[in-house]
């Protein structure tokens, strides 16, 4: 969608209504929280009303200038924090170091997480883990995803700190809950590393899915099925598609025990069900155990196995991702 005034005007910038008494009576003040723009009118829909209007012209004026504008929730230090930006990827780490700690004073996030990537990496500031786990920690108290992902490796790889896989997964998931793509990565590995635990399996899964949607190359070349095009002009099979959910689950599981796991068993592997979906399309969700794991000839020669036995029990619309 293209970034114009309609683009803005629809976001939902936050504000907030102060109540208070002036000589004329009861007035009311609204005040965008990303911006420096107020209202105030003694009747609380005008003050909101107007509060809008000026909104819409500000951001009017800040296109036709050509400026960029923050997205909601970012603050009014949206600016200083690109200025800082710029500063950091020009290796003026001491201008970058300089707002980010200013920034910091006034409970910007951001600006802690990318503290904590100085200290950690040692750029503008002699490196320094303490400082970098201190940084990274304010930061995740705002739920912060990039200091949460960096704790998560800190744990991990025992970087300043000695290895706890509990509390990097913890920290993994809280970013992940951000939609971090290489904290679904990374946790998804971790949490795929005994696929005899099937809540485990699952969400290692929905992780590496998440990432692999979101564009990680690796996690495109662990998930198998990413690249298969959906086939919309395919004759559906009206019977299935019919079905319960219920019913649909029992015919896939039938064509696995029959078909699929018979050949699997014998080389020392097995597959699991993980998820199906029968809306909006239909998608079967499989995760490889014991020798299948990791195998090349399970990701190209098996898939299709998988994949064709599928589409004759179903029909040919229908995607699979085998993990």
């Amino acid at each position: 969608m293209e970034k114009d005034l309609k683009y803005y005007a629809s976001l939902d910038y936050p504000f907030e209504c102060y109540s208070g008494e002036n000589e004329l009576g009861d007035a009311y003040l609204v005040e965008f929280l990303d911006f420096d723009i107020k209202a105030a009118s003694e009747d609380y829909e005008e003050a909101i009303e107007l509060a809008h209007k000026y909104l819409i012209e500000h951001i009017h004026k800040q296109l036709v200038m050509g400026n960029e504008l923050p997205n909601p929730g970012e603050g009014r230090n949206f600016m200083r924090h690109k200025e800082a930006l710029a500063a950091y990827k020009s290796r003026d780490f001491e201008t970058a170091l300089s707002i980010w700690e200013e920034e910091a004073k006034i409970k910007n996030d951001r600006a802690m997480a990318n503290l904590g990537l100085m200290y950690l990496k040692g750029e503008g500031v002699q490196k320094d883990y303490t400082k970098a786990k201190e940084w990274f920690e304010e930061a995740s108290k705002y739920d912060n995803d990039s200091a949460n992902f960096n704790l998560a490796l800190m744990y991990q790889t025992k970087i300043g700190v000695e290895e706890d896989l509990d509390k990097a997964i913890d920290y993994f998931r809280r970013a992940v809950a951000k939609n971090h793509t290489q904290a679904c990565f990374r946790l998804a590995l971790l949490l795929l590393q005994d696929r005899t635990k099937l809540d485990l399996v699952k969400e290692g899964f929905d992780c590496m899915l998440k990432a692999a949607q979101n564009g990680h190359a690796m996690a495109n070349v662990q998930l198998t099925g990413m690249d298969k095009p959906l086939n919309d002009v395919c004759e559906l099979n009206t019977d299935f598609r019919a079905q319960t959910k219920e019913k649909q689950l029992e015919i896939i599981n039938d064509a696995l025990d029959r078909f699929i796991r018979p050949i699997l068993l014998k080389d020392g592997g097995n597959i699991i069900l993980i998820d199906y979906i029968s809306d909006p399309e239909v998608e079967i969700r499989l995760a490889y155990q014991g020798a299948c794991v990791g195998c090349s000839i399970a990701s190209t020669g098996t898939y299709s196995m998988i994949a064709d036995t599928m589409q004759k029990v179903i029909d040919e619309r229908v995607r699979i991702f085998i993990l």
